[in-house]
């Protein structure tokens, strides 16, 4: 077995995402579904619908009367909230260990995905984008594949570091040159059997390459979110440093460098807030 043929076996052992995830997320998106179908559907997973009412009792709302109703949770915390609340509490079995392979230690990664979401979406704001819950998804699941691929990462360090010292090629390209696949890539081919929308493992796979999909401002978003957390230091692994960015996407948003950097700043405000709202403590 070729080392692909092993990374791809590896991808194809992980677990199915929850079909509870996909499916609320889905009827979140639709304005004709009530809230008693979501409530149903949210139901048939007790962890998610713990921490969606554990979110709902926060002292954040300071209410007097606990919520141990989901629907109620759902008055309460609004449809925006209640799909971040589902989709990052289904998501954090995937991102919760620790990658020695890229120097992350348990919960980073998930916290940079969650990091990602928020500021790729504060700048789909800002660019009067509408996309629903796409970047909130791809944000929280574009690096995916180094789940599987930290391992062989870890074995080729040295291989792949000296790529990126003596030749300068970006921590992507020496992945792929060292082990045939990069981890956007393998995420992207993750999400594909995971059965995730087109939108969604487009982004995934070209979250380091804009440039393959030039005129995608969805893509411009999720690539320029993704390399501001990097810059601002947000768990960036090993590989944090060796990635390229593109100011043709910061352009195509629209954006002047004072929104982008105001967007910066905001962040760690907004994270401490995602923090203490889902508890950041990912389940194993």
């Amino acid at each position: 077995m070729t080392r692909v043929e092993q990374i791809l076996s590896g991808a194809a052992a992980l677990k199915p995402f929850p079909k509870v995830a996909q499916r609320a997320l889905a009827l979140l998106d639709d304005p004709l579904v009530g809230a008693g179908k979501l409530v149903e559907v949210v139901s048939l997973d007790a962890a998610v619908t713990a921490a969606v009412l554990k979110a709902a009792n926060s002292a954040t709302y300071g209410r007097t009367r606990p919520v141990d109703d989901l629907k109620q949770a759902l008055a309460l915390l609004g449809n925006t909230r209640f799909r971040e609340l589902v989709f990052a509490s289904a998501s954090a079995p995937f991102l919760a260990a620790a990658q020695p392979g890229y120097q992350l230690s348990a919960g980073e990664l998930w916290r940079h995905g969650v990091a990602t979401s928020l500021l790729a979406e504060h700048l789909a704001r800002l660019a009067k984008l509408e996309l629903g819950d796409v970047l909130f998804t791809a944000g929280l699941l574009h690096d995916l594949g180094k789940v599987v691929l930290s391992q062989f990462v870890e074995a080729g360090a040295g291989d792949i570091t000296g790529l990126v010292k003596r030749e300068g090629r970006s921590f992507l390209a020496a992945e792929e040159a060292v082990l045939g696949i990069n981890h956007a890539e393998l995420g992207a081919r993750i999400a594909e059997r995971w059965n995730f929308s087109p939108q969604l493992v487009e982004l995934i796979r070209y979250h380091h390459q804009p440039e393959a999909r030039p005129t995608s401002k969805p893509l411009a978003a999720l690539h320029v979110a993704n390399a501001l957390c990097e810059l601002a230091g947000v768990t960036t692994g090993v590989d944090g440093l060796a990635q390229r960015s593109h100011e043709a996407s910061v352009k195509l948003l629209g954006l002047g460098r004072r929104e982008v950097e105001g967007a910066l700043a905001e962040l760690p405000l907004k994270l401490a807030q995602a923090e203490a709202l889902l508890a950041m403590a990912p389940r194993c």
